[in-house]
């Protein structure tokens, strides 16, 4: 039986037929993946959802960039030798309140620092600037970069543009704007770290291990790195997390690694006091069943088996020489379901998922309800967070629904391979 990549023409497949293979040239097809009508359709719903999250989350947020308030807080507090005041989170939000109090309409509610210490070191150069030019060169560079990357990832014609308009419009976006969250680079640096693979597995490695700086969104990464039988992108992806963190226990010291732990593993009244305004009010599949009233140990359950859900799901999408965009798309899904703790920004890997699943290369153009189903993901983030509107626990299930298409779509390409290499054969 003939291999799946010469059953099927070329013409149908992305530049690179799978993830981790060396790059090689091959006729790509940067015709239109959907028709004229499919086009209009979409770009009228998904514009006008676009357009409503942008107006909703700006009246919404009446104090912006109030995440960007804490790296910059924080990162302030090392560089003026005030370190400790990371360890204390009700102090680090009387700071805050302080150092931004014209920029805000109401006093802000715990705001503690969450991240491990990697990402204070990678935010202090941005912390450097003064506070306006700070969050716009964050904000802007992050936005730029992942456009750019994803842009030359699905490359050129109505796949492209599929996915800047995506990434323009998705209701994601504004919450991150106006959150002054990190999800841009920490979309970029997955995709762009899967995107060298094939060239070089070693910087492919290195970007996704600087990706460990928010380990909630890298549970999926060593899974396709194993999946895909890449071990020096793996062992790269190891070396970098580990040397940025030995690199922040040197500089920083041990007390915030000390610190981090303790609230991240709820040893300390910290993390009970985090959790309300932290946690819950997250996209993750235990926030969505705690909210919906079950008690904490069915939802601690309930993320245990999303994450085993979407682990299986990445592997197998891996282990198929399937278009790039397709395994990204399921990989940028699974991400998001399995996070145990996720924002409404981390969102921002929907838009990628369901542009890249609707401009991937096809024999065949999407039937209706798969776009629908594409076109309700891409929607979902004007619901979240789910603590203010409940129908945005929703959200797991329709990444679910995805994943599922996503893997019926290659069983269903491997089984025309399969009967049209029988006929060759025959």
């Amino acid at each position: 039986m003939r291999a799946l990549s010469e059953v099927i023409p070329l013409a149908a497949w992305s530049e690179d037929v799978a993830i981790g293979e060396p790059a090689k040239r091959t006729p790509s097809n940067p015709a239109a993946v959907l028709s004229p009508r499919q086009t209009i359709v979409l770009a009228l719903v998904c514009g006008g959802f676009g357009l409503v999250a942008w107006v909703f989350y700006i009246c919404l947020h009446t104090d912006p960039v109030q995440d960007w308030m804490v790296f910059y807080t924080a990162a302030r507090a090392y560089l003026d030798g005030n370190l400790p005041l990371l360890f204390d989170g009700e102090a680090l939000t009387v700071a805050l309140n302080q150092r931004f109090a014209s920029w805000m309409a109401f006093t802000l509610n715990l705001h503690p620092w969450v991240y491990p210490p990697p990402f204070l070191l990678l935010f202090l150069p941005f912390a450097l600037l003064p506070p306006i030019a700070s969050a716009t060169v964050f904000l802007l560079s992050g936005f730029v970069v992942l456009a750019v990357v994803a842009a030359r990832y699905v490359g050129p014609g109505q796949p492209r543009q599929i996915v800047l308009f995506s990434l323009l419009l998705c209701p994601a976006i504004p919450f991150n704007v106006l959150m002054g969250q990190n999800a841009f680079f920490t979309s970029a640096l997955m995709l762009g770290g899967f995107a060298l693979l094939g060239r070089s597995p070693v910087l492919g490695g290195a970007l996704l291990g600087i990706l460990s700086f928010k380990p909630q969104l890298w549970l999926m990464v060593p899974v396709a790195l194993i999946a895909l039988r890449n071990w020096r992108a793996l062992a790269s992806a190891a070396a970098v997390a580990l040397l940025m963190a030995l690199i922040s226990l040197v500089v920083l010291g041990p007390d915030i690694w000390r610190a981090w732990f303790a609230l991240m593993t709820g040893a300390n009244e910290a993390y009970r006091a985090w959790l309300p305004f932290g946690r819950l009010q997250g996209v993750s599949v235990f926030a969505c069943v705690r909210l919906l009233g079950a008690p904490e140990a069915v939802a601690s359950a309930a993320q245990g088996l999303a994450i085993a859900a979407a682990a299986a799901a990445v592997y197998w999408v891996f282990r198929r020489p399937a278009p790039r965009p397709l395994q990204m798309s399921a990989l940028f899904a699974a991400t998001l379901l399995a996070a145990p703790h996720a924002s409404a920004s981390d969102a921002v890997v929907l838009a990628l998922a369901t542009s890249f699943f609707v401009a991937a290369p096809r024999v065949r153009r999407l039937p209706r309800e798969q776009l629908l189903l594409a076109a309700a993901v891409w929607i979902s983030p004007l619901l979240n967070p789910p603590n203010m509107l409940r129908a945005g626990c929703a959200a797991p299930v329709l990444v679910v629904m995805l994943l599922a298409a996503i893997v019926a779509e290659i069983q269903g390409a491997e089984r025309g391979a399969a009967t049209r290499g029988g006929v060759v054969a025959a």
